[in-house]
C-alpha cells in the first residue's frame, strides 16, 4: 500500500493523464493531494485532466476542491492547457493514407475468425426398412462422444442406451472424440442398435 504522499500524488497525476476516473477516485480516497504538483514541471492532476480533455475527471477534481488557479512552472493555469496543445501536426498515416485498392507485397488476407463448428451429418438406422438418411448439424468439432450419441438418438427418436455402435459408411466405427473431429460435411453414418 502506498503511504508516501509524493508517490500518491504522482499516481494521481498519472491517472488523470490516462483518464481513468475510477483510479482517480480511489487515489483521492486514499488521501492523495488533489493539488499535488510534479517537481519537474509543476503539473497538477487538474493540469493533466485539462491537457487530455478528460471532462469527467475535471468535474470530479473541481467538485473535490482542486484549485483551478495553481500555476505550473511556466505560469500556465489548468484551464489554459488545452489551448496550448492546439497543434497543426497531422500524422503521416492521416495526411497520406494508402490507396484502398493497392495490393503490396506486405498485404495480407485476414484469417477468418469465425470458423464453422458444426458439421452437416447424414444418419440412418442400420437394417431398417427406411434407407433414407436424416440430415442434421452436429458440433463434431467441440462436443464429446456421449453428447454426440444424444444428438443422434434425438434425431432418430431412439434412446442413447439403445445405440450399440456408430458406423461411418462404408466400414469405419466412430468410437471417440478424435473420430468425431475427422467427420466432414456430408458424412454418412449408420447407427446399429441392439
Amino acid at each position: 500500500m502506498m503511504t508516501n504522499p509524493s508517490e500518491l500524488g504522482e499516481k494521481l497525476n498519472e491517472a488523470c493523464s490516462v483518464g481513468v476516473l475510477e483510479e482517480v477516485v480511489n487515489l483521492v480516497n486514499l488521501g492523495a493531494n488533489i493539488n499535488h504538483q510534479n517537481k519537474v514541471n509543476g503539473m497538477t492532476p487538474l493540469h493533466w485532466a485539462y491537457t487530455r480533455k478528460h471532462q469527467s475527471i475535471i468535474d470530479y477534481l473541481l467538485f473535490k476542491g482542486a484549485d483551478p488557479d495553481v500555476k505550473r512552472n511556466d505560469g500556465k493555469k489548468p484551464h489554459e492547457m488545452h489551448e496550448t496543445l492546439q497543434s497543426t501536426f497531422v500524422p503521416n498515416y492521416l495526411k497520406y493514407p494508402s490507396f484502398p485498392y493497392i495490393k503490396t507485397s506486405e498485404s495480407y488476407q485476414p484469417v477468418k475468425a469465425d470458423f464453422p463448428t458444426e458439421t452437416i451429418i447424414k444418419v440412418r438406422l442400420a437394417q431398417s426398412e427406411e434407407e433414407d438418411f436424416y440430415e442434421f448439424e452436429a458440433p463434431t468439432k467441440t462436443c464429446d462422444y456421449p453428447y454426440f450419441l444424444q444428438i443422434i438418438s434425438k434425431e432418430l427418436n431412439i434412446r442413447p442406451e439403445e445405440i450399440k455402435k456408430v458406423r461411418k459408411l462404408p466400414n469405419t466405427i466412430v468410437r471417440c472424440e478424435a473420430d468425431l473431429r475427422r467427420l466432414s460435411d456430408g458424412t454418412e453414418l449408420e447407427v446399429v442398435t441392439g
